[in-house]
């Protein structure tokens, strides 16, 4: 009855208090995208601001790091040992590229990856992947071919075409190692808008670093505000940006997307000329169905991004079977089991058939 009493007298404080989160939160979450997102920022860098060493010791864990299968450091890259920068996709807890990495050193690579504060501004991380990529080149690796899953493509694509980056000019320069090949997987290249729903993966994100060790009762601010999930939703400022510029000079690209319909685009094709006819009423018929059940699996796509959005003009595109997560990784890593993804993006930068 005491506490009662106290909580009561001392009402207009939780008022007041209600009041100042009710004003931030419409401050944050009321306004505009752009505006939410520069809002979101300015909230990040305050809080590195004021904790300096939190945010230092936080920093440590991003980067790129060299992949080993036995968990020891790998040796110094090898000039004649091709190279492989995998990057992550959104509030991935690291474990996308579990089936990937070990196939690509299998075949003699040299695999890296790049860990960064995802949920950071996709700018933001494309700034830092170039520091890296920089020190990469002070190694001794001239040349790197890229494999960006979801968010990291658009991380990869930022990087390559910004102007404010000159990437390509820099390749040819020295200064960072020149882009061989660029897979795209699962990319949302037009957006998402599940992005909206990120705080669901957040919470796995960060209950995966506390498994192993990273986490900060920092981190999820320090890991970024939400700044890309505005940055990812369709017509967002950044992707209407970036889409509108040429793609990167010297560059390959390849897009994948999962397709969690029974049925892919070229499945389609070939099922519907087993139906073949000169019936012209039946030709219109199959045209309408092919057209329906395209549109089904286009819509679907990997349960995360449609398959339309990870389309760019003029640049290859294969659907596989599988979901946003599935056609890359397996779910256990114990399993035997080849996601669709892998033996295709290994022969891609090989030119080896995977095992």
């Amino acid at each position: 009855m005491k506490l009662l009493g106290w909580f009561w007298k001392r009402k207009w404080l939780w008022c007041c208090v209600a009041a100042l989160l009710a004003f931030a939160s419409w401050q944050i979450f009321g306004c505009r995208p752009e505006e939410q997102k520069d809002l979101r920022q300015r909230v990040r860098e305050t809080v590195v601001e004021a904790f300096p060493e939190e945010a230092a010791e936080f920093s440590k864990t991003m980067g790129l790091f060299p992949f080993s299968t036995d968990g020891n450091e790998p040796g110094k890259p090898a000039p004649d040992r091709p190279a492989v920068v995998l990057i992550h996709g959104l509030d991935d807890p690291g474990k996308v590229w579990r089936s990937l990495a070990p196939a690509l050193t299998g075949e003699g690579c040299d695999v890296w990856l790049m860990q960064y504060p995802n949920d950071q501004s996709i700018t933001d991380s494309s700034r830092l992947f170039l520091e890296e990529l920089r020190a990469l080149r002070s190694r001794g690796v001239r040349r790197i071919d890229i494999v960006g899953h979801s968010m990291g493509g658009l991380v990869t694509r930022e990087l390559l075409t910004g102007p404010d980056y000159g990437y390509i000019d820099a390749g040819e320069r020295g200064e960072v190692p020149t882009v061989g090949t660029l897979v795209l997987v699962a990319v949302p290249n037009h957006g998402s808008q599940l992005a909206r729903f990120r705080f669901l993966a957040e919470w796995r994100d960060h209950l995966a670093r506390l498994a192993t060790g990273q986490a900060s009762w920092l981190g999820p601010i320090l890991d970024g505000m939400g700044e890309a999930k505005i940055d990812l939703l369709p017509d967002s400022r950044f992707l209407t940006e970036l889409n509108a510029r040429p793609h990167p000079k010297g560059v390959e690209l390849l897009c994948i997307a999962g397709v969690t319909s029974p049925w892919t685009g070229d499945e389609i094709d070939r099922w519907l000329e087993t139906l073949g006819t000169d019936d012209r009423g039946k030709a219109e018929d199959f045209e309408k169905l092919k057209e329906t059940m395209g549109r089904m699996a286009d819509g679907l796509g990997d349960g995360l991004v449609t398959v339309e959005s990870t389309r760019l003009v003029g640049v290859p595109h294969i659907t596989l079977k599988g979901t946003h997560l599935s056609i890359i990784r397996n779910v256990l890593a114990s399993s035997d089991r080849v996601p669709p993804a892998v033996p295709v993006i290994v022969e891609r930068l090989t030119g080896e058939p995977s095992p």
